[in-house]
C-alpha cells in the first residue's frame, strides 16, 4: 500500500499572533529556507526560559519533519530528523493540551512524520538493509500508535485504523529475518489478535501456538490454536497434533491414559489420537503397574481403539496391530487346548469349545491382515520394517488358510512370503 504525504499550509495569520522570539524562526519556515529554520528554533529552544514553551518545540517538529523530506538527504539523516520531529510534537501536546497549531494544520505534521518513517521503511527494505528497515517501520508503528491512542484526525478527516497491518507483518517479516525471535512474536501476537485470517498470516498462528507450547501456557495456547483451527481447518490435522502433544506433555502411566480417554472426546476423529492410546494401554500392560490387576477391560479397549482408529484411516500399522492382537490369542488357545488330555464329557465339550473359538479367532485376523497386505502392496518401496510386517500379514493369512482347510491359499501365501526378501 503506497503511502502518500500530505500537503502542509501554513496559516500564517496564526503564527503572527504568537512571541516574537520566533520571529526568524517564522521567516526562515515561510520562505521554505529550513536549514536556516532548523538553527534558529534550534537556538530558541536552547535557551531555557523557551524550552518550556510549547510553540517553540511545534515549529521544531515542522522544521525538522520537512527537513527529513528535502531530496538528497541521505536516509539515516532524514530518519534522525524524523525522530527529532516526533519527539517535538510530543512535547509540543504536552506543554500545550489544547494544541492550537497541530489543530490549525490539521495533525499533517504528525502524520507526515508517520508517512516519512514508512516510506524509509521502504526504501531500506528494497535495498535489503533489513536492520535499518525494521528500525524504520518500528518508528512507524509507534507514531501510528501514537495517533491512534489519541484519536487524532488528519486532514480530509483521515483516521489510522486500530491495527495498522502492513506495518506490522513487514515487521514480524523483518524481525524473523533478523532473528529476532521473541520481537517476532510480539507482531504476530497483533496479527492474531486482530483476528486476521488471510492464508499469509497462518505463520503467525502457528509461531503463537508453538511458541505457548513451549512456555506450557495453557491459556494463551488454547486461545491461539482455537484461532488457528478456525481459520485455517485445512490444517486441522497439524493442529490437532499440536493439541496433543500439549495435553499429553510429561504424563505416563494411568495420568496418560485417562488423558487419551478425554481426547477421545474432544478429538472424536483424530487417528492417532485413538493408535497411540492403543499402543500406550499396550505399553502400560507390560509395566509393574498392573501387577494383580484385573486387565481384561484395558485389552478389550486395545481392540475397540484399534478398530476405531481403521475407521478413521485404514493403515498398515493399525491393521497388522489388530490382526497380530487376534494371532497372538490362538497361541493361547492351542496351548489351552494342548493341556486338556482327559476324555472326559465335560473335557471333551470343553476342548471343543476352544477348538471353536481358535478358528473364530483365527478368522477374526484374516479382514485385517489382508487389507495389511493390500496397503503393503501400494508401496514403491520397502524398508526393514515394511518387509517384516509383509512377512507376518502372509504368515497370518497362511495359517488361517491351513486352519480353514485351503491347503492351496496357505501355499500361495507361504511362496509369497519367501520372496518377500527380494522386495
Amino acid at each position: 500500500m503506497k503511502k502518500n504525504l500530505l500537503v502542509i499550509t501554513l496559516v500564517l495569520a496564526g503564527f503572527c499572533s504568537n512571541s516574537q522570539d520566533l520571529k526568524n524562526v517564522k521567516l526562515f519556515t515561510e520562505l521554505r529556507q529550513f536549514d536556516k529554520a532548523k538553527a534558529e528554533v534550534d537556538g530558541y529552544l536552547g535557551i531555557e526560559k523557551n524550552a518550556s514553551k510549547a510553540e517553540g518545540w511545534y515549529f521544531k517538529a515542522y522544521i525538522y519533519n520537512s527537513l527529513g523530506r528535502a531530496e538528497g538527504k541521505a536516509i539515516t539523516e532524514s530518519k534522525s530528523l524524523y525522530a527529532f520531529a516526533y519527539d517535538a510534537i510530543k512535547k509540543y501536546t504536552a506543554l500545550d493540551p489544547k494544541v492550537p497549531l497541530t489543530t490549525e494544520e490539521k495533525n499533517s505534521t504528525l502524520f507526515n512524520i508517520y508517512y516519512g518513517f514508512y516510506d524509509l521503511g521502504i526504501k531500506t527494505y528494497n535495498s535489503k538493509d533489513f536492520t535499518e528497515s525494521y528500525d524504520c517501520f518500528k518508528k512507524t508503528l509507534d507514531v501510528h500508535d501514537y495517533i491512534f491512542d489519541n484519536k487524532l484526525i488528519g486532514p480530509n478527516d483521515l483516521k489510522f485504523a486500530a491495527h495498522d497491518t502492513d506495518i506490522v507483518w513487514n515487521l514480524a517479516i523483518l524481525a524473523n529475518e533478523l532473528k529476532k525471535k521473541d520481537e517476532a512474536a510480539v507482531f504476530y501476537k497483533r496479527i492474531a489478535d486482530a483476528d486476521l485470517s488471510e492464508e499469509r498470516y497462518v505463520t503467525a498462528y502457528d509461531d503463537l501456538v508453538l511458541k505457548y507450547k513451549r512456555e506450557k501456557n495453557g491459556e494463551l495456547f488454547a486461545k491461539y490454536l482455537a484461532a488457528a483451527k478456525k481459520y485455517y481447518p485445512v490444517d486441522k490435522a497439524y493442529w490437532e497434533t499440536q493439541e496433543i502433544d500439549f495435553a499429553i506433555k510429561d504424563l505416563e502411566g494411568e495420568a496418560l491414559l485417562n488423558k487419551y480417554e478425554e481426547l477421545t472426546k474432544t478429538l472424536p476423529d483424530n487417528y492417532m489420537v485413538f493408535y497411540n492410546y492403543a499402543l500406550e494401554i499396550d505399553k502400560f500392560l507390560t509395566g509393574a503397574a498392573t501387577a494383580g490387576k484385573d486387565v481384561n477391560a484395558y485389552k478389550l479397549r486395545i481392540e475397540e481403539l484399534f478398530k476405531k482408529a481403521i475407521s478413521i484411516k485404514s493403515t498398515i500399522e493399525a491393521n497388522l496391530q489388530l490382526a497380530n492382537i487376534y494371532y497372538s490369542k490362538t497361541y493361547d488357545l492351542q496351548d489351552r487346548i494342548a493341556r486338556i488330555k482327559g476324555t472326559k464329557p465335560e473335557e471333551v465339550k470343553v476342548k471343543n469349545e476352544l477348538k471353536a473359538k481358535l478358528k473364530t479367532t483365527m478368522n477374526d485376523c484374516v479382514p485385517y491382515a489382508q487389507e495389511a497386505v493390500k496397503l503393503l502392496e501400494t508401496l514403491t518401496e520397502y524398508k526393514f520394517g515394511d518387509k517384516a510386517n509383509f512377512k507376518l500379514a502372509l504368515e497370518i493369512l497362511a495359517h488361517a488358510s491351513k486352519m480353514n482347510g485351503d491347503a492351496v491359499k496357505a501355499a500361495e501365501y507361504d511362496k509369497k512370503k519367501e520372496g518377500i526378501d527380494k522386495l
